[in-house]
């Protein structure tokens, strides 16, 4: 019984990608901004920091939060929702909130 709980919520678990363009300066500091809009929604949740080259590097990831707008092309074409939370530098939290939450209920 203990292994099929563990395997199930492995299976709730969203792989979230925060990418900026160098791979690490933005997405470090909006990093606690997402974590906590994540604890919020009572999400189960992994994030991976990186750049985009590192996305490859990744399976199955549910969603790239970015603070690159427009995105590279081979990006766009991964078919991985995206959502920019660039707006958060700017205390916006409630529009960046709406669209993570939107994604991950899907």
């Amino acid at each position: 019984m203990f292994k099929r709980k563990k395997s199930k919520e492995k299976k709730d678990k969203k792989r979230i990608m925060l990418v900026c363009g160098s791979g690490m300066v933005s997405s470090t500091l909006v990093y606690p901004m997402v974590e906590e809009i994540l604890k919020e929604g009572g999400f189960r949740y992994e994030i991976i920091k990186g750049g985009f080259n590192d996305i490859k590097k990744y399976a199955n990831i549910n969603m790239i939060l970015t603070t690159v707008s427009p995105l590279p092309k081979n990006v766009v074409e991964m078919g991985i929702p995206v959502v920019v939370v660039t707006s958060l530098f700017k205390g916006d939290k409630e529009s960046v909130r709406d669209n993570i939450y939107e994604v991950l209920k899907k």
